[in-house]
């Protein structure tokens, strides 16, 4: 293998995730070219007829970005065939099980040094957990207090108040733990990501401190 293969492999995994996805939402690569001025950075048709066919030996990473959204996929997997090979090589010469590659891009090697990259993308990580945690409870707790608000025995009535005091107690300590690791990831000079509607009113009380 010379040096010039791998980035032609690179370039011919795109082209083929490219076509794949556009062809099964019925998109001609007129509609894709289209689509990507409405985002405002175009690729022509020519362009992208150049890709799939082959004729284009380099994509960059824009490029991949905007098509990524255009295709309604996630851009890893413009990169990654996942679900349609076992390995893939992700650098020259070095060639990995589909997930490990994966998992190399995102961060979430396990084995991978711990490095401040590595830290800011784990603390990320736990944040968007925190968030998800704290979102299922106050789903549960709204459900329970809608069961309790159409219960006509009194006793049900009550069983499910209980239930809604316990989840809006848990609730609590959910956007509490939210609070504190927010607080943490300041203590450490990163800037928190934002916040989902739901959970905005968060933002005065940490912006005053």
């Amino acid at each position: 293998m010379t040096q010039t293969d791998w980035p032609s492999k690179v370039t011919a995994r795109v082209a083929d995730a490219l076509r794949a996805r556009r062809e099964e939402l019925g998109l001609t690569a007129q509609d894709v070219a289209d689509a990507c001025i409405a985002l405002g950075y175009p690729i022509p048709r020519s362009v992208i007829a150049n890709l799939e066919n082959g004729r284009r030996a380099s994509v960059g990473l824009a490029e991949i970005l905007i098509l990524a959204e255009v295709l309604g996929v996630p851009p890893i997997t413009m990169l990654f065939p996942l679900g349609t090979a076992p390995a893939v090589e992700v650098l020259p010469g070095r060639e990995v099980s589909m997930w490990d590659a994966v998992a190399w891009v995102t961060g979430e090697l396990r084995e991978a040094p711990e490095t401040p990259a590595q830290t800011m993308l784990n603390m990320f990580r736990e944040h968007g957990i925190l968030v998800s945690v704290a979102s299922l409870s106050r789903q549960m707790g709204e459900e329970k207090r809608r069961e309790a608000a159409l219960a006509r025995d009194p006793e049900h009535r009550a069983k499910f108040l209980g239930m809604v005091a316990e989840l809006d107690r848990i609730h609590a300590q959910d956007i509490q733990a939210i609070r504190d690791w927010r607080a943490r990831m300041r203590e450490q000079e990163v800037v928190p990501p934002a916040l989902p509607d739901d959970f905005a009113y968060l933002e005065p009380s940490e912006s005053a401190q």
